[in-house]
């Protein structure tokens, strides 16, 4: 699981504090309490903690990291590494923990905190010595180290960096099935399938009686497009004598996945009543009839999970939804309230403020993501994002602005608050001033593939130096060949060197990868510019009936006419 972050409570900080005092004391109890560079680790502490309470994160930080430097305490060094992390300034974080490392250079806590925060800083040299570190000396064996590692360093990080990391680590343990079974898992998660299906393959072969390896090459070549041989394989597994149930729902998911509806129900259905319930059976089937348009049998599916208990976070989301496409949003508004927790809390929550917005005035919204971000601190980040974006969707393009200056101001190290920025300044028409941000981020961070794609395509959409676009989105797909946003990137910049045929491979490849409303507004840019108009307007109607709120879908659709 990931790494549990805590800010210290005040008493933490108070028996610190008594700690440095009784430090200073003379031994014979009537001395003065020392002053100068003595008293300075007490003193950083108490402005940190000030820093923090008024909001001053990036000050709190670097105080409580400085109170660090200046003294040889490690509870001081571990407490100043924790509420940088717990307050997202990764850079602070990366030095306290260095500090940490400096007086306890066999902290198994302070090494995991330095490989996180160099991992979400795109330093992997750091990041590969922190976790190999850990491997060579933590668990009670590297095959272990990296099963206890995947779903860790697997929720940090930009998805390529991770694959990278892997990779690093793997190759230091050429003999170990269980670091090509890393490898080739974060490959997947990273859409770069002839990497995730050749690691996967090493992993087998390493570990030829291992069914998570095998199952894990089913998903690669199902991914990669080998849907028979990909299910054989599957296939083989579950009709094994050791077969099991978690094989079962992962040979289903992968029916589901090609196509394969009827089957997969088949395998599900056993599972979602009787003796032997199986929450993730339920959600499975609810999932399928979801996307098939089955309001009326998701409905049931995600209401038997919520009754089991498990995953009851997600069975409230998809209720949610389920409600939303039904006009019915004050049920909507109530299921998505209740979620709690897990990988969509934002979602739901964004989904309420959107509601709230639209029933009660913009900033009805706007205060229901503020009161998320007070409750749910770690989610702050990620909360200016979306404040700004509800305020952009509801035409408040300068309170918009407004809030990502002040979400950086709090998180300069946010990476994806950065992104969203440069983004909403390109669309405000202000492009010289989101190509120069993401050039900077760039600089920061050479080589991220998910950078590269932001400016490579960012350039392609303006006209913008398109043989450096090109380079940096090929960079971006050496990296990554199967994500549909990059290859969506180099589809439109194709489309803007006017090599229209080339341009739709790539935006339909794109579209199989992952849909998206900004991949048909493409198709259909090229599909007109070829002559189609006919394939353009349809292309675009039918994005729009998946998308009903996409603006630039409903203008396009307008200006095509009749």
């Amino acid at each position: 699981m990931p790494i549990r972050i805590i800010r210290a409570s005040r008493c933490a900080l108070g028996a610190i504090f008594l700690g440095l005092l009784a430090a200073c004391v003379a031994t014979d109890g009537a001395g003065p309490v020392a002053t100068g560079d003595a008293a300075l680790p007490e003193a950083r502490l108490a402005d940190a903690e000030a820093a923090f309470d008024r909001g001053d994160y990036p000050d709190g930080a670097r105080l409580y990291r400085e109170a660090a430097q200046r003294s040889d305490d490690e509870m001081i060094a571990e407490q100043a590494t924790r509420a940088a992390f717990d307050h997202a300034q990764l850079r602070e974080a990366a030095l306290a923990a260095g500090r940490w490392l400096e007086i306890n250079p066999t902290s198994e806590n302070a090494h995991r905190y330095a490989g996180i925060a160099a991992l979400k800083l795109h330093r992997l040299d750091d990041a590969a010595a922190r976790f190999g570190y850990l491997l060579d000396t933590v668990y009670l064996s590297p095959a272990a180290g990296f099963l206890a590692s995947l779903p860790v360093i697997g929720d940090e990080g930009v998805s390529t960096d991770v694959m990278e990391l892997f990779r690093r680590l793997s190759a230091r343990y050429p003999d170990v099935g269980e670091g090509y079974y890393a490898y080739a898992s974060a490959a997947l998660r990273a859409d770069n399938f002839a990497v995730a299906e050749e690691a996967a393959e090493t992993a087998v072969a390493k570990a030829p009686f291992w069914k998570p390896a095998k199952m894990l090459l089913a998903r690669t070549l199902v991914a990669s497009g080998k849907d028979e041989q990909g299910l054989a394989m599957a296939r083989d597994l579950v009709t094994g004598p050791d077969s099991d149930i978690s094989t079962h729902l992962e040979y289903a998911l992968l029916l589901s996945a090609t196509g394969r509806d009827q089957e997969a129900r088949a395998m599900l259905t056993p599972y979602t009543t009787g003796k032997t319930v199986v929450p993730g059976a339920i959600r499975a089937l609810g999932a399928m009839e979801l996307d098939a348009d089955n309001l009326d049998a998701a409905t049931a599916q995600f209401e038997n999970l919520l009754a089991t208990g498990a995953q009851s976070n997600e069975a409230l989301y998809f209720l949610g939804a389920i409600a939303e496409r039904r006009k019915d949003t004050d049920r909507a508004m109530r299921y998505y309230s209740r979620v709690a927790g897990g990988d969509y809390n934002l979602a739901a929550q964004l989904r309420v403020a959107r509601i709230k917005a639209g029933q009660s005035g913009t900033d009805a919204g706007v205060t229901h993501l503020d009161e998320l971000a007070r409750t749910q601190p770690q989610l702050a980040p990620d909360v200016y994002s979306a404040k700004a974006g509800l305020l952009e969707y509801r035409g408040d393009a300068r309170r918009a602005g407004q809030v990502y200056e002040e979400g950086l101001s709090r998180y300069p190290d946010a990476l994806e608050l950065r992104l969203n920025r440069a983004f909403f300044l390109e669309r405000t028409g202000k492009e010289d001033a989101a190509i120069r941000d993401l050039r900077a981020l760039l600089a920061e961070r050479p080589g991220d593939a998910h950078v590269q794609n932001a400016l490579g395509y960012t350039l392609a959409d303006n006209g913008r130096n398109l043989p450096e676009a090109r380079g940096l989105l090929t960079a971006a797909l050496a990296q990554s060949p199967d994500n549909a946003a990059t290859l969506d990137s180099m589809g439109w910049l194709l489309y803007k060197e006017g090599n229209y045929p080339a341009a739709l491979d790539y935006l339909q490849r794109a579209n199989e990868s992952g849909a998206d409303p900004e991949i048909d507004l493409h198709i259909g840019e090229v599909q007109w510019a070829m002559g189609d108009q006919k394939a353009a307007r349809a292309t675009w109607q039918e994005a729009l009936k998946k998308a009903p709120e996409n603006a630039k879908l409903r203008e396009r659709i307008e200006r095509a006419g009749p």
